[in-house]
């Protein structure tokens, strides 16, 4: 959807409704992503916020971080997430930016991004383009390409990308920050439902 677009309630159900029918049990995710989203609300809202997630998205929080789970599931926990958390971030569309930039975190920290980050050497564009990689070892759907437009920019397209765009900003903005880069800026831009480009800069 166009930046600005899940603002009102019927317009973020009418969107979750299409990327559950784009997604299928086969679409899998690891369960630290699970636990990225309980500590973004825990972090804002304490353990009741985190039971009352749990509840709307009919789910336990009984994740194994290496373990994978069906995408359909972490869809309705996030969107629950983002819901809680939108009146104290700003809006909907911040709330899954924080969503985002936590599975990041959580990500560089994992045995599966442990080797990306060490190759990476504080490099952003060296960072950029191994997490395409690395990233599908944590996804096993979607496609990531990244192309660079100078020595501090790109465009990173993604086709089946099954998360609203400010969650996937939320994730290259943190992946960035990581390395040490000042002024990171990133824009999405929704080419349909599942598919986008980010136009990424730093200084």
């Amino acid at each position: 959807m166009p930046r600005g677009t899940l603002e009102l309630p019927e317009d973020i159900a009418r969107d979750l409704t299409a990327r559950l029918g784009a997604t299928t049990e086969q679409d899998t995710s690891r369960g630290m992503f699970f636990l990225g989203v309980l500590d973004a609300v825990r972090f804002l809202g304490g353990e009741e916020a985190v039971a009352r997630v749990l509840d709307q998205a009919d789910e336990k929080a009984d994740y194994v971080p290496t373990q994978p789970y069906p995408f359909p599931r972490f869809l309705r926990l996030s969107y629950a997430a983002a819901w809680q958390l939108a009146p104290q971030v700003g809006d909907f569309e911040s709330a899954m930016r924080q969503i985002g930039t936590q599975a990041m975190l959580d990500f560089l920290h994992s045995m599966f991004a442990r080797e990306v980050v060490q190759q990476a050497g504080g490099d952003p564009k060296r960072l950029m383009e191994l997490m395409q990689a690395g990233y599908r070892m944590a996804l096993n759907f979607g496609e990531r390409t990244v192309e660079w437009t100078s020595p501090t920019s790109g465009r990173i397209s993604m086709t089946r990308t099954l998360m609203p765009v400010p969650y996937t900003e939320g994730i290259l903005r943190a992946a960035l920050e990581v390395t040490g880069v000042h002024d990171v800026q990133v824009q999405g831009r929704a080419l349909a439902l599942v598919e986008a480009v980010y136009d990424i800069a730093w200084s």
